[in-house]
């Protein structure tokens, strides 16, 4: 097992530049250019513009981190669906996948993708914590099913229905690096030498074997962020 590729997601617009510099200087990084649910507020005339002005420069780029977060009060924005909509729209524009955040939005997020006609060039929902049910949903959206470090705990019994009910081509893994540290492992900061771990727990509760998870969530990522 081993990582061949990085997808470097920005948050807002403040920092799509270094986003930009990141892709240009290091081999197998993917740049992902889009407004956060946290900083749906802080966004500013013409960042519309501005974010076509960055797709349009990298024909690779990808739309994310995007999406819906309910889960405390001071990050709520009544701003969040209507800048999650238009990102997906401009994703729709430019034919590319998006990298969703979704936290405690599930039927907000269904509904969106559902009245949108789903995602034409797919996407990832990085960082699964929905139920096993929303994920037969979303994947008729198009949507990849991105499991991180969070499958860890052994309590997180949602989380393995969930992986059970993701098929094979809509399955990813991902660390979310630098945060979610895995449970048991060392360092002060995630990174993505941690992915055997998610890869030997989705072994473990499918019943596949870790290199045949390793080979099937690396040939799906290629597949939706068009990575060769």
């Amino acid at each position: 097992m081993g990582v061949g590729g990085f997808l470097c997601c920005g948050t807002s617009p403040s920092d799509w530049n270094r986003v930009a510099r990141i892709g240009s200087a290091y081999e197998g990084v993917v740049c992902a250019f889009g407004v956060h649910p946290w900083n749906a507020d802080s966004v500013v005339d013409k960042w519309e513009d501005l974010l076509r002005k960055y797709l349009r420069g990298d024909k690779r780029a990808v739309v994310g981190e995007i999406g819906l977060d309910s889960s405390s009060v001071t990050r709520r924005s009544g701003k969040q669906a209507d800048v999650f909509i238009r990102q997906l729209y401009i994703a729709s524009d430019f034919a590319r996948p998006v990298s969703i955040h979704c936290r405690d939005s599930w039927g907000a997020l269904v509904g969106i993708l559902s009245r949108i006609g789903g995602l034409r060039y797919g996407g990832a929902i990085h960082s699964y914590s929905g139920s096993a049910e929303t994920v037969v949903q979303l994947q008729k959206f198009g949507c990849y099913i991105s499991f991180s470090g969070a499958i860890l705990n052994e309590s997180n019994k949602k989380a393995e229905r969930a992986i059970r009910e993701v098929l094979p081509r809509y399955l990813l893994v991902e660390t979310d690096s630098p945060d979610m540290l895995p449970l048991n492992s060392s360092g002060d900061f995630n990174e993505p030498s941690n992915l055997p771990l998610i890869i030997n727990k989705i072994a473990d509760v499918t019943g596949m074997e870790p290199d045949e998870v390793s080979r099937l969530t690396s040939d799906n990522a290629r597949r939706l962020f068009n990575i060769k």
